[in-house]
C-alpha cells in the first residue's frame, strides 16, 4: 500500500509539473477574410520567431475565417499567410506567456493580373534560367518548352511573346513569328523592335504595303534611328509611295549623312521625275562615299549618261 501512495503522489506531481509549463506559453487568435470582407477558409499560415530559430509550426484558418494556435512559447514570430492567386500576407505576433495575443481581422488581397505568387515566381526564375540555357544551345524547341510555360503565367507579357515569336522566326516558321509579334505590338504598341521584326519579314515576302506600314510604326517610334527610316524608305518606295519614299531617303541622311544607298535610291526616284541635275548630284554623292560599293560602277554609268543626254 505505502508504494501505490507514493506512485499516486508521483503522478499527481508529474501532473502539476505539466500542467505549469504549459500554462506558461500563449497563444494567438486572428480572421482573415478577402477584399470582400468575406472569410477565406483553409489558408496555411506558418508561425515563425523573427530572425529564425525555434521549430516552425502552422494552422489553417477555418470555415469562418478564424485562425487559433496555443502553445506558443514567449518571443516575437511572424505569422505568414499563404493562399494561391492571393499575396502573401505577414503578421507581426509578439506571443506573451499567459496571455492570448489577438491578431484581430486581416484582409488578404487578390493578385493583380501578370503578378505571380512566391511559387510562380521561383518556378518563373527556374524556367528563365532553362530558356537561356535552350537559347545559348539554339534547342528551339526546349526554347519554347519554356516560353510557354512562362505565357500560362504571366499571359499579358509583351516580352514573353516576343521571344516566342523570335524563337518561331530562328525556325523559319514566319506566320507563326507574326502572330506572336503582331500580339506583342497589341500588348505593348511602342515596343520598337517589334515592328522591325515585322516590317522585315513581310519585306521578305514582298508584301511592300504591310512591310511599309510596320516600319512606319517603328520609325515613328524612333525617329532618328537611321535603320527604320531607310528601310521604310525602301518599302514605301515599292509600294509605291514614291513621295513619302523620298521624304523619308531625306530624314535618313539627316541623321546619317554618311548612308551610300540613301543617295542612291534618291538618284533613282529623281530620274523618274526628270530631275537631271538632282539626279547626278545624289549619283555622285553615292559613289564619293561608297566607291567600293558593287553599285558604284553603275551610278558612274548613269551619271554619265545623264550628263551626254543634258549637253545634246
Amino acid at each position: 500500500m505505502k508504494s501505490n501512495r507514493w506512485t499516486a503522489a508521483a503522478a499527481a506531481f508529474g501532473i502539476l509539473v505539466a500542467a505549469d509549463a504549459l500554462a506558461q506559453r500563449g497563444a494567438l487568435r486572428g480572421k482573415l477574410v478577402d477584399e470582400e470582407g468575406k472569410p477565406l477558409e483553409g489558408v496555411e499560415c506558418k508561425i515563425e520567431l523573427q530572425g529564425g530559430g525555434g521549430r516552425a509550426t502552422s494552422m489553417t484558418s477555418k470555415k469562418d475565417g478564424t485562425l487559433v494556435k496555443g502553445g506558443l512559447q514567449s518571443g516575437n514570430y511572424v505569422v505568414t499567410c499563404d493562399k494561391e492567386g492571393y499575396r502573401p500576407l505577414p503578421l507581426p505576433a509578439p506571443i506573451t506567456a499567459f496571455e492570448q495575443i489577438e491578431l484581430g481581422t486581416n484582409t488578404m488581397y487578390r493578385l493583380a493580373p501578370g503578378e505571380l505568387s512566391e511559387k510562380q515566381h521561383a518556378r518563373a526564375t527556374e524556367l528563365l534560367e532553362q530558356f537561356n540555357l535552350s537559347a545559348d544551345s539554339d534547342d528551339h524547341q526546349g526554347t519554347l518548352e519554356s516560353l510557354f510555360e512562362l505565357q500560362k503565367m504571366m499571359p499579358e507579357s509583351p516580352e514573353i511573346h516576343f521571344n516566342i515569336a523570335s524563337t518561331y522566326e530562328k525556325m523559319g516558321e514566319t506566320d507563326k513569328a507574326l502572330e506572336y509579334y503582331q500580339k506583342t505590338g497589341e500588348l505593348k504598341p511602342d515596343f520598337y523592335e517589334t515592328w522591325l521584326a515585322i516590317g522585315d519579314i513581310y519585306g521578305k515576302r514582298k508584301a511592300w504595303a504591310e512591310a511599309a506600314s510596320a516600319m512606319k510604326k517603328a520609325m515613328d517610334l524612333k525617329a532618328i534611328d537611321p535603320v527604320a527610316l531607310f528601310n521604310y524608305a525602301v518599302y514605301a518606295q515599292n509600294s509605291g509611295d514614291v513621295a513619302a519614299a523620298e521624304s523619308a531617303y531625306q530624314k535618313t541622311l539627316e541623321v546619317d549623312p554618311k548612308r551610300a544607298m540613301a543617295y542612291y535610291q534618291l538618284g533613282l526616284i529623281s530620274v523618274s521625275k526628270g530631275d537631271t541635275d538632282q539626279a547626278i548630284a545624289h549619283f555622285e554623292k553615292f559613289v564619293e562615299i561608297a566607291p567600293a560599293d558593287p553599285q558604284a560602277e553603275a551610278a558612274k554609268g548613269v551619271i554619265d549618261e545623264l550628263k551626254r543626254k543634258k549637253t545634246q
